[in-house]
C-alpha cells in the first residue's frame, strides 16, 4: 500500500512538473511574440478639405504624408474632411485609433481641433496655417509668400503689357497675403505694373476660374497667378485657349510644381517641399514637440522654394533669372523681408 502511495505521489509530482514546464513555455512564447512586435508604430493621419488630385494645396500635403511614410517608416492614413462636423469626427476617430499625429490641412480645422484635443492629450494636432496653440495643438506656417514674391519678380520683369491678373478661390486673408507678396515682387522691378484681382467664391468651380481668367486676358493681362485649388485649373485652361488664339500669355503655379498640369503655360511654381511635413513629424515622433507655431521659410534647407518649368525656362531671359536668383539670396540671408500679412501669433 505504501508502495502504491509513493508511486502515486511520484506520478503527481511528474504531472505537476510537466504542467509547470508547459506554463513556462507558454510565457516564454508570449514574451517572444511581444518582443517580435517591437515598439508601437508611429501613426500619422491627414485631414483634407478636398481631393488629392487637385494638383495643388491638397496634393502637396499628400506628398508630405507619403514622405513621412517613406522616411520615418510611419503608418499613414488620409481622408477628405470638408465640414466642421466631419472634421471633428475624423480628428476624434484617428485619436481613438492611436494616431500620435493628425494634420488638419487648412485654417478652418482649428475649431474642430480645439473641440477634440483636450480629450486626447497624447495626440498632437497640427493645422496648416492658423494661430491656435494649446498643449497639443499647433499651426504649421508656410512662408509661401517668399517664393511667391520671386514669381512676381519674373512677371514684373517679363510682362509686355504691364498688366497682371490674379485669381483667388476665396477672398480671405491667407490668400491675400500671397497676392500682396506677388504684387510687391512685381512692382520691385516694375513700379508701373497694374495687378488686378478676382475671386471665384469657392475652391472647386473650374468654369468660373476660367471665366475670370479670360476676363483678365481680354483686359490685357499677359501673366496670371491663380491660388484657387481645383478652380485654378480653369485659369490654366483659359491661358491655353489664349495661346491657341496666338496670344503671348503665361501663368504660375503654387504649393507644388504644377507645370505637369499645363506644360505650355506655367513658367514657374512656388512650392512647399515634403521636407516641411517630415521635419514636423520627426519632432512629434521623437517626443520633442512644443506648443508653438512651426514656421518654415526658404532659409530652412529650402523647405520652400521655386522651380522653373523645364519646358519653358528658356522663355525666361538669363538676365531675369539672375535677378530672381539674387533676390532669392537676399531673402535667405534675411536682407529682404517678405511679410505675411495675416496674423500668425499664437493665442488660446
Amino acid at each position: 500500500m505504501k508502495q502504491m502511495t509513493r508511486k502515486s505521489e511520484y506520478g503527481i509530482a511528474i504531472y505537476v512538473l510537466l504542467l509547470s514546464l508547459i506554463a513556462i513555455g507558454l510565457i516564454l512564447i508570449g514574451n517572444t511574440e511581444l518582443d517580435a512586435k517591437g515598439p508601437e508604430k508611429f501613426k500619422v493621419a491627414l485631414l483634407l478639405p478636398a481631393s488629392i488630385t487637385d494638383g495643388g494645396w491638397n496634393a502637396f500635403a499628400y506628398d508630405g504624408l507619403k514622405a513621412i511614410e517613406k522616411e520615418l517608416g510611419a503608418e499613414i492614413s488620409h481622408v477628405e474632411s470638408r465640414t466642421p462636423t466631419d472634421q471633428e469626427a475624423h480628428f476624434r476617430d484617428y485619436a481613438m485609433d492611436g494616431y500620435q499625429l493628425v494634420f488638419g490641412h487648412g485654417f478652418g480645422y482649428q475649431d474642430p481641433a480645439k473641440q477634440v484635443a483636450p480629450d486626447f492629450p497624447e495626440t498632437v494636432f497640427i493645422t496648416s496655417t492658423g494661430n491656435t496653440v494649446t498643449d497639443n495643438i499647433a499651426p504649421i506656417v508656410f512662408a509661401i509668400e517668399e517664393p511667391v514674391y520671386l514669381l512676381g519678380v519674373i512677371a514684373g520683369s517679363m510682362t509686355q503689357t504691364n498688366k497682371i491678373g490674379i485669381v483667388g478661390g476665396q477672398n480671405i486673408s491667407a490668400i491675400n497675403s500671397m497676392f500682396s507678396a506677388f504684387e510687391q515682387g512685381a512692382k520691385s522691378v516694375n513700379p508701373d505694373i497694374v495687378v488686378r484681382r478676382a475671386y471665384v467664391g469657392n475652391w472647386s468651380d473650374i468654369g468660373k476660374g476660367k471665366e475670370l481668367a479670360l476676363a483678365h486676358i481680354n483686359e490685357g493681362s499677359d501673366f496670371l497667378f491663380p491660388v484657387a485649388d481645383v478652380a485654378g485649373l480653369g485659369v490654366f485652361q483659359a491661358v491655353e485657349a489664349a495661346q491657341a488664339d496666338g496670344k503671348t500669355v503665361y501663368a504660375f503655379g503654387v504649393y507644388r510644381d504644377q507645370s505637369e498640369l499645363s506644360p505650355t503655360t506655367i513658367v514657374a511654381s512656388a512650392i512647399v517641399t515634403p521636407k516641411v511635413f517630415v521635419k514636423l513629424a520627426k519632432v512629434v515622433m521623437e517626443g520633442t514637440f512644443e506648443p508653438q507655431p512651426y514656421r518654415f521659410t526658404m532659409a530652412e534647407d529650402e523647405a520652400l522654394t521655386y522651380v522653373y518649368n523645364p519646358a519653358l525656362k528658356d522663355k525666361v531671359p538669363e538676365t531675369v533669372q539672375k535677378v530672381v536668383e539674387d533676390t532669392k539670396a537676399k531673402v535667405i540671408a534675411g536682407e529682404l523681408k517678405v511679410s505675411q500679412t495675416y496674423l500668425t501669433e499664437p493665442h488660446e
